[in-house]
């Protein structure tokens, strides 16, 4: 008799997983009425010209949380949005004036764009995303970054066939953060297969 009761609840998750997994994400959003009207996500139409209903999210390195990209500053050609991780919370913005598309093997396309993290502490961290258009579930993931550095100017992005280069103000060793940064850096990246990043 004991062990009718954790079977039972076995039985119930495995019922509750099937069900979830053959629902499609539009079968789901439905669900939601606020996210159910939206025709097209604001975000991804407003910086990557695609529409969809699906918002574009992003992993938070070195976390489990994820941040869905609620809003766009134009004038600073940022989109962003906050992530909650238990105690630790943040956002991570998109900084888009330096967005690279191009089409991928597969005809989905890639973007390359600088993002950056902040949290409770004094920190802003960027990373150089590597972002994917999935064309079966129409969203943008980000299939891999690099980090950057910490409280850096970003300068420009170049790309040569599958070669990366990101230049960049940073902090010298013995410059005080309350200062601009001043010391010049580069970061070379290769990218294979679309979506590693060998820096």
């Amino acid at each position: 008799m004991i062990l009718l009761i954790p079977i039972c609840l076995l039985l119930l998750v495995i019922v509750a997983g099937v069900y979830r997994f053959s629902l499609s994400d539009e079968e789901i959003l439905q669900k939601f009425p606020d996210r159910a009207s939206v025709a097209s996500d604001p975000v991804v139409e407003a910086v990557l010209g695609i529409s969809t209903k699906n918002p574009w999210t992003i992993k938070v390195p070195e976390s489990n949380a994820f941040s869905l990209l609620t809003d766009v500053d134009e004038k600073q050609q940022i989109a962003y949005g906050n992530y909650d991780d238990g105690q630790v919370r943040g956002q991570v913005t998109v900084h888009y004036a330096y967005l690279h598309q191009w089409q991928g093997s597969d005809k989905n396309s890639v973007f390359i764009a600088p993002f950056s993290l902040s949290n409770q502490g004094s920190g802003i961290f960027y990373y150089l995303g590597i972002f994917k258009w999935d064309t079966q579930r129409q969203r943008v993931i980000l299939v891999n970054q690099q980090f950057v550095g910490d409280r850096i100017s970003l300068g420009e992005i170049t790309i040569s066939q599958s070669k990366i280069r990101l230049s960049y103000l940073t902090y010298g060793p013995s410059q005080p953060f309350s200062e601009s940064p001043e010391q010049r850096e580069t970061l070379s990246c290769n990218l294979l297969a679309e979506q590693e990043l060998i820096c």
